[in-house]
């Protein structure tokens, strides 16, 4: 028997002709690969371009805004959502902050306060790699401190406490490391809050400052910034982070104690 075409009735039962099928498939494919050129293109565009970084950074600020996931009542999204995925960027913080520390001499029985500290996270990576440290995490969120109070210790060695950045409750010296992570572009007067840093810092502590790169200030803001704070652009360091592909993602600003006059 000759398989010459399809009869009228067979079209009619919804046979497709030979290579239809193919067809479907080949045009499926073109407008995948198009769509992923256009992805990569705009990819291209943002970070290569003095214009597309600028862009993406305003889209960045403007979607954090309103999410609001840092304040209530978005506390319980960060925590359920967010948190867990923060987890390397907690570890590779409570890394550098033991570095730093022995760097410096002030491994044993440090003074830590975690400024923005969420659902406290951060502290317990922290107290992991530091067993005698004195850490106090601080926020602005009460609901989000309902998170972070479940790892407070009874001998007071992890507490949590609601507080502002500009205006720190500690004595001038009295804390040997300040970190804070994905808090800076929300504090509503970083200036006031830089200059309570470098005032509760002890001479030789360290400030680590972490901020995802896309929100975070860029060198002349954070050098206006400084200036309004009363200290030198110089006396903070702008770095990136290195480490796993989240890590990757964010900047730290990098501020030392300053000696006593």
């Amino acid at each position: 028997m000759k398989l010459i075409g399809l009869r009228n009735s067979d079209a009619s039962a919804g046979i497709d002709p030979a290579g239809s099928g193919q067809g479907k498939a080949g045009h499926g494919r073109t407008r995948k690969r198009r769509f992923l050129s256009a992805v990569l293109l705009f990819g291209l565009f943002t970070v290569f371009t003095k214009p597309g970084r600028s862009l993406s950074r305003t889209v960045a600020r403007w979607l954090d805004s309103r999410l609001e996931n840092f304040a209530d009542p978005g506390s319980s999204a960060y925590a359920h959502v967010f948190a867990p995925f923060l987890g390397q960027l907690y570890r590779r913080v409570a890394e550098d902050a033991a570095g730093e520390l022995v760097e410096r001499g002030l491994s044993r029985k440090p003074h830590i306060l975690d400024i923005g500290c969420g659902t406290g996270d951060l502290v317990v990576a922290l107290s992991r790699r530091l067993r005698d440290a004195r850490i106090i995490g601080l926020d602005l969120s009460p609901s989000m401190l309902l998170y972070a109070g479940r790892h407070a210790t009874t001998d007071g060695r992890l507490r949590f406490s609601v507080g502002d950045a500009a205006s720190l409750p500690f004595d001038d010296g009295a804390v040997d490391l300040v970190i804070s992570t994905l808090s800076l572009h929300h504090w509503a007067e970083p200036a006031d809050a830089l200059a309570e840093i470098a005032r509760v810092l002890r001479p030789g502590g360290v400030a680590l400052i972490y901020d995802l790169t896309l929100l975070a200030y860029l060198p002349d803001e954070m050098a206006r910034i400084a200036a309004d704070a009363g200290l030198e652009a110089a006396d903070i360091e702008r770095e990136g982070v290195g480490g796993g592909f989240v890590t990757r993602l964010f900047v730290r600003f990098k501020l030392e104690g300053l000696a006593e006059e």
